[in-house]
């Protein structure tokens, strides 16, 4: 009787994400209401406060998915990293990154714009310094960084995804050629005097 229980909730919760991420491809997170959620998946309000405390806290969820879906993705690309390179770990964190992008672009084109006070961008801002911060600090020895990790996080996040953004809205839009130019910068920038023991 539980394990068709357990079901049911993974079922219905499976269901009300998967109609938040259709929504979020469609308007600005903060336009999204509980009721217009439940009345798309076709679930009542009250099945919908028994699992979430409101859109945020689904929000949440949906976007741990997501989390969970780049870490598995990067220990996949790191199993080819056999030298553990700290420069080819911050490569295969990029390729993650561009490919989250590019999988649920719609979401993001509409819900990390950066002149938007979007409730989207936080939760992944964090993430993404979160992580970068643990693999400066596992190849501290070996890039030796001259500036606080996590500070120097934020600065690489920042940056890249800046460049990543403003790149998409060019004319040209030429993504092949903007992943690769990304792929140089992150090399130039681990090469920089921003760290210390990185091979020139």
């Amino acid at each position: 009787m539980k394990n068709s229980v357990d079901r049911r909730v993974i079922k219905t919760k499976r269901n009300l994400k998967q109609t938040m991420r259709e929504m979020m491809g469609e308007m600005p997170f903060e336009k999204i209401t509980v009721k217009e959620v439940c009345e798309r998946a076709m679930t009542s309000r009250i099945t919908f406060y028994n699992y979430y405390n409101d859109k945020y806290a689904l929000l949440e969820e949906l976007f741990s998915d997501m989390n969970l879906e780049l870490e598995h993705r990067f220990q996949e690309l790191q199993k080819h990293n056999q030298a553990d390179d700290p420069a080819i770990s911050y490569q295969n964190l990029l390729d993650c990154f561009i490919e989250l992008h590019q999988k649920n672009e719609n979401i993001f084109r509409e819900n990390t714009r950066l002149d938007q006070n979007t409730s989207l961008l936080p939760p992944y801002f964090h993430f993404m310094v979160n992580i970068i911060t643990m693999l400066i600090e596992k190849y501290f020895q070996q890039l030796k960084p001259n500036y606080p990790p996590e500070k120097l996080s934020v600065f690489i996040f920042l940056g890249m995804f800046g460049y990543i953004y403003l790149g998409k809205e060019g004319a040209e839009n030429d993504k092949f050629g903007l992943y690769e130019s990304a792929h140089n910068l992150l090399a130039d920038i681990l090469k920089s005097d921003l760290f210390t023991a990185v091979k020139r």
